[in-house]
């Protein structure tokens, strides 16, 4: 097969840019509504971890109907479009901030309504984009290259929204108010919502499938739970992926309030999210060089352990150094740049499952596959939202509140702060243990196992003529 050129490739990342710039904005919701509109975090958290589960359950559905989708634009890019275009309108909505009382019950009905809008819509374009890379090219070479491009895009998308939207915030809210951060993170959300549409219709318009293969039975909902309940492999990939993102969520979202409550400087926050972005950058970009010398399995365990001892290391640093700044950010490289192979190497494994799946039970989906890493990314993110929102109610942490017309932040107690650092750094070192665990002992998928595979399914395609070139 002929590979892939540079330039479609390239116009694929793009799309990659402004689809996590667009994703980073949910990271943020929690602090935005808690901290800056002084909303329940007990009620946050249940209710984000309510709606993304079930954003997370329709996200299956949702690779249904883009398997039986046919249009001359193929299966892919119409709902890539369709889907950034009102995803992008709901998330200008969502920062809109009507002038509804705190914690009334019209606020609540409105921030649910409008927040579960984001997750659907964000879907319809989330799974079609990633399913595409299995249909561009079947070489492996090809699939590591264009994902490791692609996530070096992701990264910096989510990197300046996630590590830059406080100072943003303050820049064009016009103060360093909670209002003013209200009213910039407003016109922050209409600029990363124009940026988003523009990327996608970039790569909607530059890029389309290679290899087409026609399915001759309709994919159900049925048949799609079929398809998951058959690739074991798919499973152990979801599985894997769920709990080291879970616990991972679970630091990512309480390094704004270690950083405002425990350390005590919140502008040192963007510095370490900037770092954080750089690192996973690194880690994305060198995976190459690690492949070309490891086979994935042993890239999988030297993520996960160079993750591990830097939440040792932090674990430290926090209960033994008093969270010495200098080594935060030491041994935190350990995690970022864990992180940012692993994001690599995550979407190079469920790309094999396709050809697994197709191999064992005789259908080929993509979507249905691709479903699985949005369905498993907005299921950490709500179990870790809940957990958050439940355990910050837990430690005692006193919300902001509006003081003579302000929203004004507390002084926490001795046993919040600590509460705050058992979350941030005792929990990823579970889930990191756990996850390799699994991954050792059931994935099977190696790169001679793939190649025979591909192999395999090349000798059927010929005999059966159910492979289209485009």
């Amino acid at each position: 097969m002929e590979k892939l050129d540079l330039k479609t490739k390239l116009f694929f990342a793009v799309g990659g840019l402004g689809k996590d710039a667009m994703f980073a904005m949910s990271t943020i919701m929690m602090f935005y509504f808690n901290n800056l509109l002084g909303i329940s975090a007990a009620f946050l958290g249940v209710m984000m971890m309510i709606v993304r589960v079930w954003d997370a359950i329709n996200d299956p559905i949702m690779g249904t109907i883009v398997e039986r989708t046919k249009s001359r634009w193929g299966k892919f890019r119409p709902w890539i479009l369709i889907g950034s275009i009102l995803n992008a309108i709901v998330l200008i909505v969502l920062f809109s901030n009507p002038n509804l009382v705190t914690n009334s019950v019209s606020q609540y009905i409105f921030i649910s309504t409008v927040y579960t809008l984001w997750g659907m819509t964000y879907t319809l374009m989330d799974i079609p984009f990633w399913s595409m890379i299995p249909s561009l090219s079947s070489l492996q070479s090809d699939r590591e290259s264009v994902t490791i491009l692609t996530r070096l895009f992701t990264s910096i998308g989510f990197f300046i929204v996630s590590a830059g939207y406080l100072a943003f915030a303050k820049l064009l809210g016009g103060g360093d108010t909670s209002e003013a951060k209200v009213k910039g993170l407003f016109i922050f959300a209409i600029i990363v919502s124009i940026v988003f549409v523009v990327t996608q219709i970039i790569t909607v318009t530059n890029v389309k499938e290679k290899i087409v293969v026609v399915n001759e039975n309709k994919t159900t909902l049925r048949e799609m739970f079929r398809i998951l309940k058959e690739n074991d492999q798919l499973l152990v990939v979801m599985i894997v992926v769920l709990v080291i993102n879970f616990t991972l969520y679970i630091t990512s979202g309480m390094a704004i309030y270690y950083m405002v409550y425990d350390i005590g400087n919140e502008d040192l926050f963007f510095s370490f999210m900037a770092a954080g972005g750089v690192l996973q950058v690194v880690g994305a970009v060198t995976y190459g060089l690690l492949s070309s010398r490891l086979k994935r399995k042993q890239i999988f365990n030297f993520a996960i352990a160079i993750q591990f001892v830097g939440f040792v290391l932090l674990f430290i640093n926090a209960f033994i150094f008093d969270s010495n700044i200098l080594l935060l950010f030491l041994f935190a490289t350990f995690i970022f740049y864990g992180q940012g192979t692993f994001n690599v190497l995550q979407t190079v494994l469920l790309s094999d499952t396709v050809e697994y799946g197709e191999l064992k039970i005789g259908v080929r989906s993509e979507a249905v596959a691709f479903s699985v890493q949005t369905f498993v990314v907005k299921l950490a993110t709500g179990l870790s939202l809940g957990v958050i929102g439940v355990g910050l109610a837990v430690i005692q942490f006193i919300e902001p509140k509006e003081v003579n017309g302000v929203i004004t932040e507390f002084t926490q107690s001795e046993g919040t702060l600590l509460g705050m650092k058992i979350m941030m750094f005792i929990l990823p070192i579970f889930g990191l243990m756990l996850s390799r665990y699994i991954f050792n002992k059931k994935h099977i998928i190696d790169e001679p196992t793939y190649e025979n595979i591909v192999k395999q399914l090349n000798e059927k395609r010929g005999e059966a003529g159910g492979e289209q070139q485009a």
